[in-house]
């Protein structure tokens, strides 16, 4: 697989690319978003040319009721973007699963009309046909703030030019993936699913937190996306902010929106789980604490000011994915002259240690930056616009402090693409290379850069089809892989697929054998099933909420560990053997899935003359597969006797 992929346009934005759990990449350019769907079945490299799908968004165009035309505002609560921008994507990032169809990633995509769409796939996520924006999210904050009472201050005194601010949004961030009752998943799929949130900021120093719901998080009772505000707070002004500003530095001065959003992983203390919003003022970085308890998210009323810390105009603000012992989470922003790695207790959003390492002189702002786990130390990597390549890329993070760490292997292959520009265009060097984001790859050991070459002695002029964007996926480590890799964070399955692919690519010779699939298989099983007590299927008369029933099923069919192997099996199978047959597992996990829908009550089973028929047709794969087994040579049970697709054959028939 081609390691460089080339798009005609430009990035928008700084932190232009995303990189979704489900395997998708997003690139903000100048009129729409960039979608590339990796090819992962065996024979996509053979008949295609590239090694992804490219699907584009149009996400600056907008119709008269996604978007009414406004009137024009007065010079108090004029907004340049909202009344003439040409909604170009200003920040676009992927939800957290189990929002859009099949429960995969929906995108969020915040355009310079102030205006934040909710786009997702209803049908085959590789046709673009079947890609929409499915929300915008500000039509929440406009049926919210239309009935609320005004208990907090505002920058404006008139009722509909208020509106107006507090239903701009400036910026947002998902929160992470709720937790459920039963925390954890493999191979992407949850027992039970948490309600996706959203949290943005307005024009009048507030924050919100918005639920989305859809058709798959309603399991089919709504028809359509919709967004509710569940709870929101202002932000409280900086004490030297001018009240009525007449010069430039007064108006800079004067607080008016947050900057920058961003949401900590949840951590778990009793029957609550925690979590922490930060977000940037003028001066400083402020920090609230978020709970979860009894299926109610809430904002604790304590803000926590985080000083010394001005990201405003610099930089960005990323949260590790890794909760540390005790409900503790890392958090680096970067500031004009320097990177603060603060580790913060959940709870209570208090700072336990602080480490800072100054940004070696650079002038332009950072404009990307991702946590690498793939070693014991921690790593950040982060890239600037423009000078990149001139200074240090990456610190090792301890627990006392940051040091600069060796060059990246991503780093070192961008200078390798500058000097092959230079030499190709005789520009003798004179070259600069500007990467508009970096993103990390669902298991965490791919990195993939956004970057666009220019002179950098010259006047730079073409047409816009002349525009070259170029996204290159590299090894965290630039050393060879030996062995398959073993996420250690809960992982989905498109995302096991690609790095699985990836590895077999870079592994020599001819493709592993069996006994490393089944070692592979079983490793993975071990590392992220969690062994328990398989639940019931509880009475349903019909009437009551259904999720209990569904999440004892999954529990039962899908998640108990012989399911897990044999899904594994199956899928590594694909990518790494994808001339063997897999009848086996296949066969298997039909049984299991006939088997466990056989113990459904029938207020479920027959509430339908189709449910009806789809449990005639259980009863049936449960009988002909029970009679393969009995007529086999080797006496199995696929309930209690896990078999690795290498040693048994189902008899033909």
């Amino acid at each position: 697989m081609s390691d460089t992929t080339t798009l005609g346009c430009w990035p928008a934005c700084i932190d232009a690319i995303d990189w979704s759990v489900d395997g998708i990449i997003a690139v903000a350019s100048e009129e729409q978003v960039e979608l590339l769907l990796p090819q992962t079945k065996s024979n996509d490299t053979e008949n295609e040319s590239s090694p992804w799908r490219h699907i584009p968004l149009p996400v600056s165009w907008f119709t008269p009721e996604e978007l009414p035309e406004k009137a024009a505002a007065p010079v108090p609560t004029y907004s340049i973007g909202e009344e003439i921008s040409i909604s170009a994507p200003v920040s676009i990032s992927w939800s957290p699963p189990g929002i859009a169809q099949h429960r995969r990633c929906a995108l969020g995509v915040l355009t310079s009309s102030l205006a934040l769409g909710v786009w997702a796939s209803d049908g085959k996520v590789d046709e673009a046909e079947s890609w929409k924006r499915k929300l915008v999210v500000n039509d929440a904050l406009v049926e919210y703030f239309s009935d609320a009472n005004d208990g907090g201050s505002s920058l404006v005194g008139d009722v509909e030019e208020r509106l107006r601010l507090r239903t701009r949004i400036r910026c947002f961030d998902w929160g992470p993936l709720l937790p459920g009752p039963h925390a954890g998943g493999v191979l992407g799929t949850h027992a039970t699913w948490g309600r996706p949130v959203v949290a943005v900021a307005n024009d009048d120093n507030q924050i919100a937190l918005v639920t989305v719901e859809s058709p798959t998080t309603t399991l089919g009772a709504a028809e359509e996306w919709s967004g509710r505000v569940v709870c929101d707070f202002s932000v409280g002004p900086e004490q030297e902010a001018v009240a009525e500003p007449t010069t430039f530095d007064e108006i800079m001065q004067q607080q008016r929106y947050v900057s920058q959003i961003a949401w900590s992983p949840w951590t778990t203390e009793g029957e609550t789980q925690y979590s922490v919003l930060v977000y940037a003022t003028n001066g400083d970085v402020r920090a609230r604490t978020i709970t979860y308890r009894g299926e109610t998210i809430d904002i604790e009323n304590e803000e926590v000011v985080y000083p010394d810390i001005n990201p405003r105009y610099a930089g960005l603000m990323k949260w590790s994915p890794k909760v540390e012992e005790g409900g503790k989470v890392t958090l680096a922003i970067f500031t004009p002259d320097n990177v603060t790695v603060l580790t913060i207790s959940a709870p209570n959003a208090s700072i336990l240690t602080r480490r800072e390492h100054d940004l070696d002189g650079r002038w332009d702002e950072i404009s990307g930056a991702i946590w690498d786990h793939t070693s014991a130390t921690p790593h950040l990597h982060f890239s600037s616009l423009q000078e990149t390549l001139k200074y240090p890329t990456t610190l090792s993070v301890s627990p006392s402090s940051l040091t600069p760490a060796p060059h990246p292997h991503w780093r070192d292959q961008l200078t390798d693409t500058q000097s092959l520009f230079s030499a190709q265009h005789e520009l003798k060097g004179n070259v600069r290379v500007k990467i508009w984001g970096l993103a990390v790859s669902p298991l965490g050991d791919y990195i993939a850069t956004c970057s666009t070459i220019h002179p950098s002695d010259a006047i730079e002029y073409g047409p816009p089809n002349e525009r070259r964007t170029s996204i290159a996926i590299y090894r965290v480590s630039s050393t060879p892989q030996p062995h398959p890799p073993i996420p250690s964070l809960p992982y989905s399955a498109e995302g096991l697929a690609f790095s699985l692919r990836k590895w077999v690519e870079a592994t020599p010779g001819t493709a592993p054998p069996l006994s490393t699939i089944s070692s592979l298989a079983n490793q993975l099983c071990d590392a992220h099933w969690r062994p328990g007590t398989l639940p019931e299927v509880p009475p349903f008369a019909g009437e009551e909420d259904i999720r209990p029933v569904i999440a004892a099923l999954k529990q039962s069919i899908v998640l108990n560990p012989n399911s897990v192997k044999d899904r594994i099996t199956y899928l590594t199978s694909l990518i790494c053997t994808p001339d063997i047959p897999t009848d086996l597992p296949r066969t298997l996990l039909a049984y299991r899935l006939a088997e466990g829908m056989s113990h459904l009550p029938p207020s479920i089973t027959n509430a339908t003359p189709f449910s009806s028929e789809i449990a005639t047709h259980h009863s049936h794969v449960v009988s002909l597969i029970s009679s393969l087994i009995s007529s086999s040579s080797s006496p199995l049970h696929p309930k209690t006797h896990p078999i690795p697709a290498s040693s048994a054959r189902l008899p033909s028939r």
